[in-house]
């Protein structure tokens, strides 16, 4: 089937084609978040670089400081990521060595899989994540495509070390990434003997890239004068549980995407594996090969859930775009006479607008609802110590305010979710959001401020209501709940109580 009037063959062609394609199909498929602004989670704070140099995360932070957006910029910093994404699109496209048709079936279903928008959620990171899986991209490309030790182990060393400096989680990106290539190899029957040599040049570039993340980050923590935070072993459960309640947790989260109870949008999983085994119905000349690497596939998928023994949020699924579309890819060669699996494409491109549409929906409805609220917090504030709305003002925001997400879909994660009543009640979260949103000029207390005249504010009443309002000392309280939040003192973003007191 002849898309466009140009050469099937034609590298050069391809690759912008692919280029246009993806960038095109982002606009469409998150068109709703590009146009309308709202602020999520973790979008209030002006600077998260020190944050983000302790959590392990300081090529996030590099870039931040130097060439991109600190936080973000509404519209530049999406466009920016589509740029990215797309460009992401067509370094695979060229490790794949599709053709034109081959190509615009891949980019349709990798730029349109909704996994994106978990990511896409957070503005304030989604520039440098999408270089990140950029970096990666080229990383597998010069394994399988390059031939001299310096190209295939490593210049991909260093490009898997910044990949994972930005976002830990997209070390096994670059391994789906190859199995794909692999399947996709064993598909088209290639005689092919560099299968165990790509695979041992994408280990050892792992690991040495591996080793040289956590050297530079000690040495960049030790620059910036902070301690590490334990991120990750604050979440992995193998430390804290019996292997077998872990056990039990992996393949419940799997499961889940089995049985069509997937985060929202990404129940697609299901059409990507009957792609997958398809192959295994027809005479493959290795067969076993194949299946072995089917299993290695999806096991790798769900490394993040193994690692840290239960299940996560959607957006740790970063390789699930490369693993949808490169499963449809190996039924779309697979199946000569292939014009109806067009109707694939077309179903992810509007199933993934769709869904997108609806997640960021939700965002600025809830968005649109915390600002409301805030504004007539910051009103009492002023009628209360009779000042102007524009004079800064010392508050400490007590417990979380009493408020049901908006309507909102099964399984669909921090969309929607609210600052006025995020980790139970944070102080400096909602500081920061009336702060960024202009509602008022909060100087934001700390918990240690009000400490010592708890009684007080556990005998007033609860906002709206007379009296919720009052002032200790310079601080005045605002009771949004009865009792203090996870995080009194909102250092932390994690909801683990003994961490944030």
């Amino acid at each position: 089937m002849q898309i466009l009037q140009l050469d099937q063959n034609n590298k050069h062609q391809i690759a912008i084609f692919s280029f246009l394609s993806a960038l095109i199909i982002y606009i469409f498929v998150f068109g709703f978040e590009l146009t309308h602004f709202s602020l999520s989670i973790d979008e209030e704070f002006n600077n998260n670089i020190l944050h983000t140099v302790a959590i392990g995360r300081w090529g996030h932070a590099l870039l931040k400081a130097s060439i991109y957006p600190e936080p973000f910029i509404p519209f530049f910093t999406e466009i920016l990521t589509f740029i990215l994404l797309a460009a992401s699109c067509t370094v695979i496209v060229k490790i794949f060595c599709l053709n034109l048709n081959q190509s615009l079936f891949f980019t349709v279903l990798y730029a349109s899989s909704v996994q994106f928008a978990y990511q896409l959620q957070f503005l304030n990171q989604c520039d440098t994540l999408a270089t990140a899986i950029l970096l990666s991209s080229v990383a597998v490309y010069l394994i399988v495509r390059k031939n001299s030790f310096l190209h295939t182990v490593i210049f991909p060393a260093f490009l898997i070390c910044y990949s994972i400096a930005i976002y830990q989680s997209l070390i096994f990106l670059p391994y789906s990434l190859l199995i794909a290539y692999l399947l996709i190899d064993e598909v088209r029957g290639t005689e092919n003997t560099r299968h165990l040599k790509l695979i041992t040049a994408l280990c050892i570039s792992s690991v040495i890239g591996l080793i040289l993340y956590f050297v530079l980050g000690k040495l960049i923590l030790i620059y910036y004068h902070l301690q590490t935070e334990s991120y990750l072993s604050n979440i992995v459960t193998w430390f804290n549980e019996s292997p077998g309640e872990s056990l039990k947790k992996i393949r419940r989260s799997i499961e889940h995407y089995f049985t069509l109870k997937a985060p929202y949008g990404l129940n697609t999983f299901l059409i990507a594996f009957l792609f997958l085994i398809l192959p295994l119905l027809y005479p493959l000349k290795r067969k076993a090969r194949y299946g072995f690497y089917v299993l290695l596939s999806i096991l790798t998928l769900f490394c993040m859930n193994i690692v840290v023994g239960k299940g996560l949020p959607a957006r740790t699924m970063t390789s699930f775009a490369v693993f949808f579309a490169s499963a449809g890819l190996i039924g779309f060669i697979i199946i000569r006479k292939n014009k109806y699996l067009w109707a694939v494409a077309a179903f992810s491109f509007l199933y993934g607008m769709a869904c997108s549409s609806n997640l960021f929906y939700i965002d600025y409805i809830a968005y649109n609802k915390d600002y409301r609220l805030a504004s007539f917090i910051a009103s009492d504030i002023a009628k209360e110590i009779k000042v102007s709305p524009d004079v800064p003002v010392k508050v400490y925001f007590f417990g979380a305010m009493d408020i049901k997400r908006v309507n909102r879909p099964n399984n669909s994660d921090m969309f929607g979710a609210s600052f006025l009543n995020w980790d139970s009640g944070n102080s400096v979260r909602i500081s920061a959001f009336m702060n960024k949103a202009e509602i008022a000029t909060i100087i934001p207390a700390s918990y240690a401020d009000i400490k010592s005249d708890l009684n007080t504010v556990y005998a007033a009443p609860v906002w709206p209501q007379k009296g919720s309002i009052f002032q200790i000392k310079d601080v005045v309280v605002v009771k949004l709940g009865q009792s203090v939040g996870y995080c009194p003192n909102g250092v932390k973003e994690n909801t683990i109580p003994k961490q944030c007191l």
